[in-house]
């Protein structure tokens, strides 16, 4: 484990670049010019009477993902511990080279091949599906690319990641427009024959344009923050350790952010049991295959020493041992869980 610990004290903040998502963050950059992404831990603002909520620990998932991820041989971004205006979060260095490459998150495939499908939107929010993901890749030639996919989804459920929204996955591209003869005309065509899909003329016109970008690889893995038990209290994790069935309980509770057909989010691991029945089973066992790298003691030695890296002075934002503790068997019971569904 080789966890590094990152003061950017020194380092610019660029206010030329904005970034998505729904924490908090900021791009710096360092004295080589290089971008990076600081982001801390989520605040909740109380409604009512309620309290605000910190889910102070978030951050460490990033870190621990990267490091499980790392150690099952997946792409996932790395992200390390990092000093900011003071204050304690994660860093990963930009995922692209910005002087010819753009990051395509897959919403945008999305929206275009599936207007009614608003991200914004509360009520659309259920277009968002397994289907429609599919669907998307199919209409796109990007086929190729669903055993990462897949592969994600499969990583989701065993950290128990809630949050692989649309902007969470996303593809790297060239950045420049190709000089090359693209038949708009054919498109234009295709388009008119399809017309479950409510076609318009500005719509066809976005497609080619995504269509004009060269996908030269699958981002790695990113944005994992919202998993690994970040939300819950120490006095909760307390009574969780104590009961084995709420603990089973919170385990299969844990959903997917991706919905499937009956419109509905539904459990990592229902999601998992029906892709295996709807997909090849090569495809199937080719997404689960990075999960014979487990190790058990070598996964036990990341999470309770993730936090030795932190300096003492901000000895605030280690883990505490019971967290670590949760953690540990949250990964190990949901390993075996997946492993029960591989072996259905």
């Amino acid at each position: 484990m080789d966890v590094k610990f990152i003061d950017t004290t020194d380092w610019q903040e660029t206010f030329w670049l904005n970034s998505g998502g729904t924490r908090e963050k900021h791009i710096l950059q360092d004295k080589h010019d290089d971008l990076w992404y600081f982001k801390r831990s989520e605040r909740k603002p109380g409604k009512g009477n309620n309290p605000e909520k910190y889910y102070k620990d978030e951050f460490w998932s990033e870190i621990i993902a990267y490091q499980i991820g790392k150690l099952l041989n997946l792409e996932v971004l790395r992200y390390d511990v990092a000093k900011s205006k003071g204050e304690i979060g994660c860093i990963s260095r930009s995922m692209i080279n910005r002087d010819n490459e753009q990051l395509v998150e897959v919403g945008r495939y999305m929206v275009t091949f599936n207007p009614k499908f608003i991200p914004e939107q509360n009520e659309t929010r259920n277009e968002y599906s397994y289907q429609l993901l599919k669907n998307t890749l199919h209409h796109f030639n990007l086929l190729k690319h669903k055993h990462n996919f897949l592969q994600t989804l499969v990583f989701d459920a065993l950290i128990g990641n809630s949050d692989r929204h649309q902007e969470n996955w996303a593809f790297i591209s060239d950045s420049y427009i190709l000089e090359e003869n693209i038949d708009i005309g054919n498109m234009v065509e295709r388009a008119q024959k399809e017309k479950d899909f409510s076609y318009t003329p500005e719509l066809v016109s976005k497609e080619f344009e995504l269509r004009k970008l060269t996908i030269k690889s699958m981002a790695p893995i990113y944005d994992s923050g919202s998993s690994l038990g970040r939300e819950l209290t120490e006095d909760r994790i307390e009574r969780i350790l104590k009961d084995k069935q709420m603990m089973d309980a919170y385990v299969r509770r844990g959903t997917s952010e991706l919905h499937w057909e009956d419109k509905r989010k539904v459990p990592h691991f229902d999601l998992l049991r029906h892709f295996k029945k709807l997909e090849l089973k090569s495809e199937f066992e080719q997404a689960t295959a990075f999960l014979k790298n487990w190790d058990f003691q070598k996964i036990e030695e990341i999470i309770l020493n993730i936090d030795n890296v932190l300096p003492d002075e901000h000895s605030f934002y280690k883990l505490s041992s019971i967290r670590k503790e949760l953690i540990l068997k949250l990964l190990t019971l949901r390993h075996k869980n997946i492993i029960s569904i591989i072996n259905e």
